[in-house]
């Protein structure tokens, strides 16, 4: 999947990413953003990126993020610039909100990419919902319900929830169209 990274970075991270816990934010979650990245257009740097912005989960945000970013500072040592390394870090972080600036292509590309499996069919929606829920199994229904539906709502108010035009193109309708159904349901 990565033929930016130094064999044992990859090896690292795929340990990560397969770790018994993880229903959805799994190596699927993985491939996929990654290839929603090439239709977006993204470059190395955000390829690298993805590649780390869920290495930690525990369901903690903006813990994980910022655990994920500091384990790219390490892992990408000596293999990157610096200044590569920093953005890195600085798009993992965009992953906490999903909330770049209008001009930051390429950490709109990067959460566009990130957020491209709401834009799914309904069938594949339902098996990411699926997998989130199972990350969660200290909360019960009630709790779920609750704190789903105040995403959702966060997620549907804005205008726009892909950043990018062509995020838009490909998802946009469609992610609408599953949340909204999503959150009929849990009402």
């Amino acid at each position: 999947m990565s033929e930016l990274l130094p064999g044992a970075v990859v090896d690292e991270l795929l340990e990560r990413w397969t770790e018994p816990h993880r229903h959805y934010h799994s190596t699927s979650h993985l491939r996929a953003g990654l290839e929603a990245l090439d239709l977006l257009g993204g470059g190395p740097t955000e390829r690298v990126a993805f590649w780390f912005h869920d290495a930690v989960h525990s369901n903690t945000t903006p813990a994980d993020e910022t655990a994920s970013a500091e384990l790219a500072g390490s892992l990408l040592a000596g293999h990157l610039p610096a200044a590569e390394i920093a953005e890195v870090r600085r798009l993992i972080m965009l992953t906490t909100h999903h909330q770049p600036d209008v001009t930051d292509l390429p950490g709109s590309r990067l959460c566009d990419a990130d957020l491209s499996g709401m834009g799914s069919s309904w069938e594949d929606y339902l098996v990411n919902i699926a997998g989130i829920r199972a990350e969660l199994p200290v909360i019960d229904d009630e709790q779920w319900r609750h704190g789903r539906s105040r995403f959702l709502e966060g997620f549907l108010a804005p205008e726009w929830l892909f950043h990018t035009a062509r995020g838009r193109e490909l998802w946009e309708a469609r992610a609408r169209a599953n949340m909204e159904r999503e959150l009929d349901l849990l009402r």
